[in-house]
C-alpha cells in the first residue's frame, strides 16, 4: 500500500465512491500504527482550511467517527459508512478533500499522505501541497483555496501575482513539465524561465528580502534573467551550480543523460560544482561557450566554444542535431513526443547525425535519419521499435 494509494481511497470513501476493498483496506489501515491521527488531522485541518468562518468541534466530530470504526469493527465494513450521524461532520470536507489541493505541516502527516501528481499533465505544486494542473494552450486565471495565490497562464507563459502577506513570502512551488510540453514561467523578479519537456523547476514565489535568487532545476530550460547585482541569480542542478548575474543561458541537466551542460547566450555566467565554494572556485565563461560535466567524471568542466543555434533551438519548436550520437537523439525524441523508442539496432546507436526539424511529426524525423542509415522501425501506440532493415 502506496501512500498514494491510500489518499485515493480516503478521498474516494469521504466522498462515497469507494469500493467495498477499499472500504475494508481504508478500516484496517485506520486501526494500525498512528493512522487514526492521520486521518483525524487529514480531517481538521481540511475543515479548518476551508470553512473557518463556522463553528465546528473537529475533536468530538473525529473521535464520534472513531468510536464507530470501533464499535463496528465485527459488523463488517459496509455498515461504516451507513450511519448517518457520522456524515454530518464530515459533509462540509466532501468538495476540498476530493480536490486533492492539499498539504500537512505535520511530518507525520506528510509520511502518510502525498498529493496525487498527474505525470501527463503541466502541473505547479504550491507550498501549502495544492496542485494546480495547466494547459498552455488555455489562457486561465486560478485562485489558490488558501485565496493567498493567484496564478495566471496567458500565451503559456505563467505568472503568479505579487506576495503581499510576509508570512507568505519565500515559499517555493514546483512547477513540472511532461513529456511532449513546454512552457515558461515569468518570476517575480522578472526573470523568465522556459522548461523543456521533461523539466522541473523548484523556485520561490518571490526573491523579496533574499541575498541570492536561486531556483533547482531538473532538466533543461533557457533563462532570462533580470539583472540585480545585490542579489545574484543561482542555477542549481543535480551536478553543479551556475551564479549568473543577469544574463541569456541555457542549462541542460537531464538525470537520464549521465551530462549536465550551460550554454552562454550572452552575458556573463560562473558554473562551479555544487558543494564547492559558490564565492570561490567559478569557472566563467563567455558567450557562445558550453561548459558540460559528465556524472561519470570528477576531473571538473569541459568548457569549448559552440554555435549555440542547436542549444536553444527547442525555445523556437525547432528540433536541432549537432554530430550527436544516435543514443541521445533517441532520448530527445522521447521528450519531445511523450513517446518510447526501443532500439534493437545497435549498429545505430552510435551512428551520429546533424540535422534540423521543424515541427515536423516523429515519422518524418525517424525516415529522414532512416535515408542515411540502414534500420527499420514498426509503431505500436506510444511505442516505437528500432529494428536492422531486414535482409
Amino acid at each position: 500500500m502506496t501512500k498514494l494509494d491510500i489518499r485515493r481511497i480516503i478521498i474516494r470513501y469521504i466522498n462515497h465512491e469507494a469500493t467495498q476493498e477499499e472500504l475494508s483496506i481504508l478500516y484496517e489501515w485506520v486501526k494500525k500504527g498512528n493512522n487514526d491521527e492521520v486521518f483525524k488531522k487529514f480531517v481538521q485541518a481540511d475543515f479548518l482550511v476551508n470553512y473557518q468562518d463556522k463553528s465546528w468541534d473537529s475533536e468530538a466530530a473525529f473521535e464520534d467517527f472513531l468510536r464507530s470504526i470501533k464499535k463496528n469493527e465485527s459488523k463488517g465494513v459496509r455498515s461504516i459508512i451507513a450511519r448517518p450521524h457520522v456524515w454530518k461532520y464530515a459533509a462540509a470536507v466532501v468538495v476540498i478533500v476530493a480536490s486533492s489541493l492539499f498539504f500537512f505541516t505535520q511530518k507525520n502527516v506528510q509520511d502518510n499522505i502525498a498529493p496525487p501528481i498527474d505525470p501527463n499533465m503541466i502541473t505547479l505544486q504550491l507550498e501549502n501541497g495544492e496542485v494546480i494542473s495547466l494547459d498552455p494552450d488555455t489562457d486561465v486565471t486560478l485562485k489558490s483555496k488558501t485565496g493567498n495565490a493567484v496564478i495566471s497562464l496567458v500565451h503559456g507563459v505563467l505568472s503568479q501575482e505579487s506576495v503581499t502577506d510576509e508570512k507568505e513570502i519565500g515559499k517555493e512551488n514546483i512547477l513540472r513539465v511532461p513529456y511532449g510540453k513546454k512552457l515558461s514561467v515569468t518570476l517575480q523578479d522578472g526573470s523568465v524561465v522556459m522548461l523543456n519537456s521533461g523539466s522541473s523547476l523548484v523556485y520561490p514565489n518571490s526573491f523579496e528580502g533574499m541575498d541570492q535568487r536561486v531556483v533547482q532545476l531538473n532538466g533543461e530550460a533557457f533563462f532570462e534573467v533580470a539583472k540585480n547585482p545585490e542579489q545574484p541569480f543561482i542555477v542549481r542542478t543535480k551536478g553543479m551550480y551556475t551564479q549568473v548575474f543577469g544574463t541569456v543561458f541555457n542549462v541542460a541537466a537531464y538525470e537520464e543523460d549521465g551530462t549536465e551542460e550551460v550554454v552562454l547566450v550572452e552575458g556573463s555566467v560562473g558554473v562551479g560544482k555544487p558543494n564547492s565554494d559558490e564565492k570561490a572556485g567559478l569557472q566563467m565563461m563567455e558567450p557562445s561557450q558550453k561548459l558540460a560535466k559528465s556524472a561519470e567524471s570528477d576531473t571538473g568542466f569541459v568548457l569549448e566554444n559552440v554555435d549555440v543555434t542547436p542549444y536553444i533551438s527547442w525555445t523556437k519548436g525547432i528540433l536541432a542535431f549537432e554530430n550527436e550520437a544516435m543514443t541521445k537523439i533517441i532520448k530527445r525524441l522521447e521528450r519531445q513526443y511523450n513517446i518510447q523508442i526501443v532500439n534493437q539496432n545497435e549498429t545505430l546507436g552510435e551512428r551520429r547525425f546533424t540535422g534540423m526539424f521543424d515541427v515536423e511529426d516523429i515519422d518524418h524525423v525517424l525516415r529522414t535519419i532512416q535515408a542515411h542509415t540502414n534500420f527499420s522501425y514498426e509503431k505500436q501506440g506510444k511505442i516505437i521499435m528500432i529494428k536492422p532493415n531486414k535482409q
